[in-house]
């Protein structure tokens, strides 16, 4: 059996099954363990390395993992060298180990997913999907993997049978840009999926990317796979165009579909700059929840924390990818030291944030000579532990009283519990 493969299709039912199944198997049980001593330890290599390293330890503060071409076919860049094709509109898994992204060059077609190691390396493998560009993931679980059409395809299905998946049942937002997220249900079986955008995707250049928000919730039975009511399209923060405006940009849904982050346009009062909204509880509110006061790009949503609060957020911003804590309300730049004179790492997009709190997101490594000539480029994808980085680490040495506030580190153990999870949950190989 080769692990780093995916393993079967499966229900969410039968993947619960084949779970129980798994580790009532003292083989697979072995296996299992064996498994994660190797995640653990970060090595393929013999089994006597497992304790070299602590489940406690912390991750590295950044990782660069690079894509070659051998997994991803090459394109041509600006100055006409070749490289890996790295494509766009990267979405991150919430156990940080798949990256759906489009544009993805003519070796995986416009839509690939990528798999990433746990630790360090390089890009593991890809895979073909039927998917169209900017098809995005129902954030949270990522049961389903979204086309623009509204139709939704099984993740496992996807892995396994790559370009060859059908779709499931088609419903909820359809068009550029949009988002959604998985909520929970009245009843068993039975999950909800809000989808948020703006209605405007067929604007021209300079009023496509803009738009009145809408969200549109879709209620499916996961055991028959079909969808059992819809709300459709409802308008969002019409009881705010006298301080935002009517026009938006940006849209991105919370991972727990209950916050939505938005950029008006035209505002009437204050700033053009990101603002974060609550849904409420009847899931068509505008409930203001934080506003940026700075600059920023399109901003992703983490995991909601244990008390309850909403996730911090991440977003790039002028080629670099900033992390933003609610609980401090301050960003910091995630932007590593150079390793060495001549080097820089470019953030190509907005990120992702795992559930373990790790920020990741599609870059391209720049190394040039002590000069600042013959430069190349090598393209992938950066693992950032924002609590270790050099700005959350300076703010914690001047406000000493309050660097309890945040966690030390994400660490290794913490990274192959999501891992794990995920794989279960999805009927997935470790």
């Amino acid at each position: 059996m080769d692990e780093s493969r995916v393993s079967v299709r499966m229900s969410g039912s039968a993947a619960a099954v084949q779970g129980a199944a798994w580790n009532a198997h003292a083989g697979a049980f072995v296996l299992r363990h064996w498994m994660l001593g190797m995640l653990l330890a970060g090595t393929t290599g013999a089994v006597a390395a497992q304790g070299a390293v602590s489940p406690q330890a912390c991750i590295a503060p950044s990782t660069f993992v690079e894509l070659t071409g051998d997994v991803a076919g090459v394109s041509r860049d600006a100055a006409g060298k070749t490289v890996a094709a790295l494509g766009s509109y990267e979405r991150i898994s919430p156990d940080g180990r798949f990256v759906l992204r489009s544009y993805s060059g003519a070796q995986l077609g416009n839509v690939s997913v990528m798999e990433l190691p746990a630790f360090a390396g390089t890009v593991v493998r890809g895979y073909r999907t039927p998917l169209s560009n900017e098809a995005f993931p129902v954030q949270g679980s990522w049961r389903y993997l979204v086309d623009m059409t509204g139709e939704h395809y099984r993740l496992a299905d996807v892995l396994q049978q790559q370009g060859k998946a059908r779709p499931l049942f088609r419903g909820g937002m359809t068009g550029f840009y949009a988002a959604a997220a998985e909520l929970p249900g009245s009843r068993p079986g039975e999950i909800r999926i809000r989808s948020f955008s703006w209605p405007n995707a067929g604007g021209d250049d300079e009023t496509q990317g803009q738009g009145a928000l809408s969200t549109r919730t879709i209620t499916v039975d996961v055991q028959q796979q079909r969808v059992t009511a819809d709300t459709g399209t409802q308008y969002l923060c019409r009881d705010r165009v006298r301080v935002d405006g009517s026009m938006y940009a940006l849209p991105m849904i919370s991972v727990d579909g209950r916050e939505y982050a938005a950029m008006p346009q035209m505002p009437v009062q204050g700033k053009a700059t990101m603002r974060v909204f609550g849904f409420g509880e009847d899931g068509k509110g505008c409930e203001l929840r934080d506003a940026f006061a700075h600059a920023s790009g399109k901003t992703v949503f983490g995991f909601p924390g244990k008390a309850g609060q909403g996730g911090d957020l991440a977003y790039e911003y002028r080629g670099q990818i900033w992390w933003y804590s609610r609980a401090l309300k301050q960003a910091f730049n995630l932007a590593p030291p150079a390793s060495r004179p001549g080097e820089r790492l470019m953030a190509s997009a907005f990120p992702g944030i795992t559930r373990d709190g790790r920020v990741i997101y599609a870059s391209t490594l720049r190394q040039c000579d002590a000069g600042g000539g013959n430069c190349s480029d090598r393209v992938g994808y950066t693992i950032a532990d924002p609590y270790q980085s050099a700005s959350v680490r300076n703010w914690r040495q001047q406000h000493a009283a309050r660097a309890s506030s945040l966690p030390q580190c994400v660490t290794r153990q913490d990274v192959v519990r999501e891992r794990e999870a995920f794989a279960q949950m999805h009927g997935l190989a470790p």
